[in-house]
């Protein structure tokens, strides 16, 4: 088996507490901005980010709906975490990222 590299930023979207419908549309323009997205959909616990994140492995995770705990970015190992306060001023903060993992090969080796 050969390991797998990821090239592209890859994003974790996730709606904290409360569902935001601007997740969806924050997901199509990263994803046209050339940014791989993953929308979990509604979560109402940290420990369902961390798990998610854990599984996903993002370079970043996006936080809609209600603020994200302040330890957010401590209990995801660092993760960086932002809140969409636009979408636009999202895409413009990840715009043209590459992946942290993008030397190392993916946990994803199939």
């Amino acid at each position: 088996m050969t390991a797998m590299r990821r090239d592209r930023l890859r994003v974790l979207l996730v709606e904290f507490t409360r569902p935001d419908p601007a997740a969806v549309a924050l997901g199509r323009l990263l994803r046209d901005d050339g940014v791989e997205v993953v929308h979990a959909g509604p979560v109402v616990t940290v420990e369902q980010i961390v798990r998610t994140a854990e599984q996903e492995d993002p370079d970043a995770v996006g936080v809609l709906g209600a603020a994200p705990p302040e330890d957010l970015e401590d209990a995801l190992g660092g993760v960086p975490v932002f809140t969409a306060e636009t979408a636009s001023e999202v895409v413009k903060r990840l715009a043209g990222g590459r992946s942290h993992t993008g030397e190392a090969p993916s946990d994803r080796v199939r």
